[in-house]
């Protein structure tokens, strides 16, 4: 100052240390504010597209690692939830495999780049779950803080908090729980499957999976899953209870959930095994899967023939039947294509959700836009899809009726119960017929035992049955017997062994010259009980006043069943029949009880139901009654009303083939066609003059 320099260091410095402290002091408030906010739980608005679905979505999270932020208003914090996603992926994607056209196709559409798989992250403990509430105007509560929770092995059961639907909605934290290797297998039912569920999860874990869960459509389902600790979550549905019923409207809604929760695991980032509740699995099938990482989807198919080489994918130039959604692996890189089959569905409630599914993947692509392992680019070049093979990843048909398994010498992984008739208790009985079913002990040992007889299946009837006649004759002569074996067991109270049933030819819902088109079915061939007879009939119960006791049965291979106890094997008398009964030739007098204590009873055929009651009162106590035939065995009840009750019973037990090209194409078996004369189930009465009973079509 004036010339003269002036040091300032003292007050300058004292003046910056103040203006430091206020500006330190401003931060450390700021920062500790904002550390408050971020450790509070936030009340965030969000549209829920599962609310309609009962099933809980964590919020933000998406497949291939990416987020979606919940919307908020607009003095709310956001939030990012990337940093708590639950995936845990092993598994490494490899690039699409060049593709190599067997002729001159169109020219594919580019495959559009896959999202990259998600960082690998610690599963969610409890402290930083983040819900989506499935009712009312849904909110999204996320604690987040750096404690993780260790919640078990994976697959290892957890217990839900309570059995109440809101401690059992479906997160990501659940899933993360039971997904191995990103990979969990899904099903879902109502009450009314429940024993289709627990013959499901017990077969799953024969097969050593854990990474599976049910989806509980109803609450006491869900009560009934948490008591036998399967890993289980609430769908909420408020369709029925009961039977779905194919083709029906509450059919078509389950389908819809089915789809919404497919889209829901894919959008989590999850690998998505969708398995139907009516499937019986017999290996693991995910080292097989895991042989096509490429694939965004591996799905079952409906075709007939066998086109694949050795163990490989079916040849989708060859295998262009539908595909079937009861059995398909769906990644998390095909959640666009879940998406959009979820929308087409909301916009349309008369489409089925699988002729969506067929739309949508094969849109813009083609059978000839292949890799050397089948895979095929579909979904408008998107997506890479295969076709498992119908041999090993079985249908109703390739398994139950074609056994295309025994033929190409492949051991199966699973089995569908397609392609059959009777409903939900037809499904039952073809997966008991085939040891794939598994029931409470005293299935196995029925009070007033059992009665099974030699079935006669003449060669010159399995020759010539080439026909449509041809088959009528071979199969009305297996339904006498039937008849027979019915009115005895009804007399003597006991449970009906069936025998084995040869058909000349196939069931279809269409017109056919013997074989469904296109299939590898060989004829004549051994038929599900199915094919035949009305077997939910069979099952319902009839008033006894109008058409006498009820008569219980047991499928053609029950004691093939290893869970047949050995007293009930082991307890057993044959009752063998003769034209007439020669000098000493019988073991009674005609009309007369047969001795105490013998292993074989030998008495003249064309009884009445009051003779072979007579017959066998000593044996009442015996577990089986082993007839060597019933051909001609039985020949009338003595009381008339008794007939006429049986009649009543069994008029609606058999069932139509189908189909001739007529309209209408199907012929009715009749249980009395050689009664004369009789009245059918359609009031059409055979007199056996004019009226002789034919094989007619309709009604």
């Amino acid at each position: 100052v004036g010339g003269e320099t002036v040091t300032a260091y003292p007050f300058c410095t004292m003046r910056c240390t103040v203006r430091r402290l206020i500006v330190y002091t401003v931060l450390i408030t700021l920062i500790s504010y904002t550390g408050f906010r971020l450790t509070q739980p936030v009340s965030i608005p969000i549209s829920n597209p599962a609310a309609n679905v009962g099933i809980v979505r964590s919020a933000g999270v998406q497949a291939g690692g990416e987020t979606r932020e919940p919307r908020m208003g607009a003095s709310e914090p956001k939030i990012d939830v990337a940093s708590i996603t639950p995936i845990v992926p092993k598994e490494t994607r490899v690039d699409d495999l060049e593709e190599q056209p067997t002729s001159s196709p169109p020219p594919p559409q580019p495959a559009q780049p896959r999202a990259p798989p998600p960082p690998p992250t610690p599963l969610l403990g409890a402290a930083d779950q983040v819900v989506v509430k499935a009712e009312g105007n849904a909110t999204v509560e996320t604690e987040v803080n750096a404690t993780r929770i260790h919640v078990g092995k994976p697959g290892e059961y957890v217990a839900p908090k309570s059995k109440l639907a809101e401690d059992n909605q479906l997160t990501a934290e659940l899933v993360g729980r039971y997904a191995e290797d990103n990979i969990v297998m899904v099903t879902w039912a109502n009450h009314h499957y429940h024993d289709f569920v627990r013959n499901w999860v017990r077969n799953v874990r024969k097969c050593g999976m854990r990474n599976y869960m049910v989806g509980a459509m109803d609450n006491e389902l869900l009560e009934k899953l948490i008591d036998d600790e399967v890993p289980t979550f609430a769908m909420q549905s408020g369709l029925t209870t009961k039977d779905f019923g194919w083709g029906t409207a509450n059919f078509h809604k389950m389908g819809r959930k089915k789809i919404e929760l497919i889209h829901l695991f894919t959008e989590m980032g999850f690998d998505i095994l969708v398995s139907d509740v009516d499937t019986v699995w017999l290996r693991n099938p995910l080292p097989y899967m895991a042989k096509y990482p490429h694939a965004d989807v591996l799905t079952s198919s409906d075709h007939l023939a066998n086109t694949a080489e050795g163990e490989g994918l079916e040849d989708p130039r060859r295998a262009h039947s539908a595909a079937n959604i009861g059995i398909m692996l769906l990644r998390h890189t095909a959640k666009e294509l879940a998406k959009e089959w979820v929308d087409v569905l909301e916009k349309d409630d008369k489409v089925w959700d699988q002729n969506v599914f067929n739309d949508l993947y094969r849109r813009g692509g083609g059978p000839s836009v292949k890799d050397d392992k089948n895979v095929v680019t579909g979904y408008d070049g998107k997506l890479k899809v295969g076709i498992l093979p119908v041999s090993m990843f079985a249908s109703g048909h390739t398994y139950f009726v074609q056994r295309m398994h025994e033929k190409v010498g492949l051991e199966p992984y699973v089995v569908h119960a397609t392609f059959q008739y009777s409903g939900t208790e037809g499904k039952r009985h073809r997966m008991r017929e085939a040891l794939l079913w598994e029931d409470s002990p005293e299935y196995y040992d029925p009070p007033g035992g059992l009665l099974v007889f030699t079935p006669d299946v003449p060669k010159e009837l399995l020759d010539n049955s080439q026909s449509v006649e041809g088959h009528f004759d071979l199969v009305n002569h297996q339904i006498l017997q039937v008849r027979s074996a019915l009115q005895v067991a009804q007399k003597l109270g006991r449970v009906l062994v069936m025998p084995e049933l040869y058909c000349g030819f196939d069931r279809w819902w269409a017109p056919h010259k013997g074989t469904i088109p296109g299939s590898d079915t060989t004829l004549p061939y051994l038929c599900p009980m199915d094919h035949v007879f009305e077997v939910e009939t069979w099952m319902r119960e009839q008033p006894i006043e109008e058409s006498g006791p009820h008569i219980d049965f047991r499928e053609y291979s029950f004691f093939r069943n290893p869970l047949v106890p050995t007293n009930v094997r082991d307890s057993t008398v044959t009752v063998s029949l003769v034209d007439e009964c020669g000098r000493e030739e019988c073991t009674q007098a005609v009309g007369k009880a047969a001795p105490a204590g013998q292993d074989t009873v030998v008495a003249a055929r064309n009884f009445t139901d009051v003779q072979v009651q007579t017959l066998l009162t000593e044996y009442k106590d015996v577990k089986v009654l082993n007839f060597t035939s019933m051909v001609g065995a039985f020949s009338r009840f003595e009381d008339p009303e008794d007939a006429k009750k049986f009649s009543n019973r069994i008029k609606k037990y058999a069932a139509i083939w189908c189909c001739k090209h007529k309209n209408p194409g199907h012929i009715w078996y009749d249980m009395e066609f050689d009664i004369v004369p009789h009245v059918d189930r359609h009031n059409r009465k055979w007199d056996g003059g004019k009226n002789k009973w034919e094989l007619v079509t309709g009604p």
